[in-house]
């Protein structure tokens, strides 16, 4: 007769997370980036059991404590975490994927989306925490979406090199307006923003925002409302929602479930059980983050588990950033 299997270690919330560091320090037990790894990875699995198909993980760390220029956002580079996320999977034409992001590139959303589509016909997001900006528009590109209670989607705003697109915006049509009304005395005030932001960065973000809408619509269309008649006007009423900075104001404003629901999309909260382990997935990949020069991660339990590192380092009075890929 087998022995029964131990139970694993779980982690219900933030202070278990805490206590298990303080146990080990005390018990002078040094705790690997392996061993981290490895109570992830059983959560994933058990994810994976409950929810019947493959756990992809795409996080990343922007709550708190992250160094200006961190490459956090989504970005071309994603594409090879991806590559090697979508080649672990085997035989399943059905997948999960666990999001965690505050957006980025709109233009590399849609490479991670025709990337996964090319290999899934069935493609679900989870979202333990958050999921801003080009992040939603991918969820958005799912047949649906899963959402802790606590969890959020929001405007789907694009960034420019890590900053909302509508913000730069902002700031030439505030700029323009000024001058207009005071003339050129006005003018000394704005120079450092038009220095810092060229015309053509302009045109970048305006285009952004209009493929954020196109692509959304597209998506939303082909995936989540397949094969559903007359669903232009519905989804007409949801790109435009989304997207409707001078309502949102913030890059970052949480959007309720209610009004989502109006829009007949497919999101919905988790059952207790994914709840539970949502949650689980979230405080492990945080509290990896916080104690860690990662701030991105691509993993699953089929043997994919790297990432990029940001490092900050001060030589003399000057400070200057180093990055590190593994």
């Amino acid at each position: 007769m087998e022995s029964p299997q131990p139970q694993r270690k779980k982690f219900k919330t933030t202070q278990d997370w805490h206590d298990y560091f303080g146990t080990a320090q005390q018990a002078g037990k040094p705790i690997t980036t392996k061993d981290l790894f490895e109570l992830r990875k059983a959560c994933y699995e058990e994810i994976e059991k409950h929810r019947g198909r493959p756990l992809l993980i795409y996080a990343t760390k922007f709550l708190e404590g992250v160094p200006q220029g961190a490459p956090n956002f989504i970005d071309l580079s994603d594409v090879d975490g991806f590559t090697d996320l979508i080649n672990s999977v085997k035989g399943s034409k059905s997948v999960d994927v666990l999001l965690h992001s505050p957006g980025g590139r709109p233009d590399a959303t849609e490479r991670l989306v025709c990337l996964l589509r090319d290999k899934f016909e069935e493609i679900n997001f989870l979202i333990p925490h958050s999921a801003y900006s080009a992040a939603t528009m991918l969820a958005l590109s799912g047949n649906s979406v899963v959402l802790h209670s606590s969890a959020i989607l929001g405007p789907i705003d694009p960034q420019i090199n890590g900053v909302p697109a509508r913000s730069i915006k902002r700031g030439f049509e505030k700029a323009k307006e000024r001058i207009a009304k005071e003339g050129p005395e006005a003018l000394p005030a704005y120079i450092p923003l038009i220095e810092k932001y060229s015309l053509e960065l302009l045109e970048l973000c305006e285009d952004s925002e209009k493929l954020s809408k196109e692509l959304v619509s597209t998506w939303l269309k082909k995936y989540m409302f397949k094969g559903e008649k007359n669903v232009d006007k519905k989804i007409k009423k949801a790109v435009s929602y989304f997207s409707d900075y001078d309502t949102h104001l913030m890059h970052s404003r949480p959007l309720p479930m209610d009004k989502l629901k109006t829009f007949g999309l497919k999101i919905e909260l988790a059952d207790d059980t994914l709840q539970d382990l949502l949650w689980e997935s979230y405080i492990l990949l945080n509290g990896f983050f916080n104690i860690s020069p990662f701030v991105k991660l691509y993993e699953s339990a089929h043997g994919v588990s790297w990432g990029k590192q940001f490092q900050q380092v001060f030589v003399g009075p000057q400070p200057q950033q180093k990055i590190k890929s593994q």
